[in-house]
């Protein structure tokens, strides 16, 4: 069954690129919306749920990885099944897209927005910007360096990746960048630009995981752990810096 599900997923790769960036994207939308009309104790709970589910996601994709099983099996046949199936032009497109999750300009995009944070005076949101991105680097280096898996054959030339495959580290970085970038825009944009803002740096999150996987640089199993573990990580920071931000609100207003 591997086989035909995969062969599936490769003859609609292009309606899968277009769809699911779409889909996430209406999804975070709802999940803020869910949020804003939450209590404290409300968003808390959401927070945790969800990091569990996002660490949980992870967890069950490394051990079937270790396993061997019938994700790796999937994983195999899909990446074949794109081999043969994806074209030039769909190959070049695809090839600017995941440029936007290359590591630098990933790490300039976050310096920038941490030195931005500085000059504002916002030292809070810079440490968590600091914080988010660069240890969400660290961790999914220590991760590749763990399980060591290696990466689909790719020889078209369109993307050149070298490294440990599992998890994705364009799919890790873009969503601890650019949702860092989410949540900061929440934070201090006007309210008009937030939801337009948090949707489509949702649905860019997700095309760069995509991409991976239809260049054949990654398993399919690699992007989705990537943008799990990330997302776990990135819950976890905001939940920290929005307690930070409400114990402040709370003792200026004793002041």
């Amino acid at each position: 069954m591997t086989d035909v599900y995969a062969a599936w997923a490769a003859a609609h790769a292009l309606q899968l690129f277009v769809a699911l960036p779409l889909v996430a994207g209406a999804v975070a939308l709802l999940f803020m919306r869910w949020h804003a009309r939450l209590s404290a104790g409300g968003r808390s709970a959401l927070f945790a749920a969800t990091a569990l589910a996002a660490f949980g996601t992870f967890l069950a994709l490394a051990l079937a990885v270790d396993s061997r099983g019938t994700i790796v099996a999937f994983d195999s046949a899909l990446a074949d099944a794109l081999s043969m199936s994806m074209s030039t032009s769909m190959l070049w497109l695809l090839s600017w897209i995941t440029y936007l999750g290359d590591r630098n300009l990933l790490t300039v995009f976050s310096v920038l927005m941490t030195l931005g944070l500085l000059w504002r005076g916002m030292w809070q949101l810079a440490l968590f910007c600091a914080i988010t991105t660069g240890l969400g680097g660290a961790l999914n280096w220590l991760l590749k360096h763990t399980f060591e898996r290696v990466r689909p054959e790719h020889d078209h030339g369109y993307a050149m990746a070298s490294g440990w495959s599992f998890p994705s580290g364009h799919s890790s970085a873009a969503m601890a960048v650019y949702g860092t970038a989410c949540y900061l825009m929440w934070r201090l944009a006007p309210p008009a630009w937030r939801m337009p803002c948090v949707a489509g740096m949702t649905a860019l999150i997700v095309a760069i995981g995509l991409s991976r996987i239809l260049l054949q640089v990654h398993f399919a199993g690699d992007v989705v752990a990537g943008l799990a573990v990330s997302l776990g990580w990135l819950v976890l920071c905001v939940a920290a810096c929005e307690r930070l931000h409400m114990s402040g609100a709370a003792v200026q207003r004793l002041q």
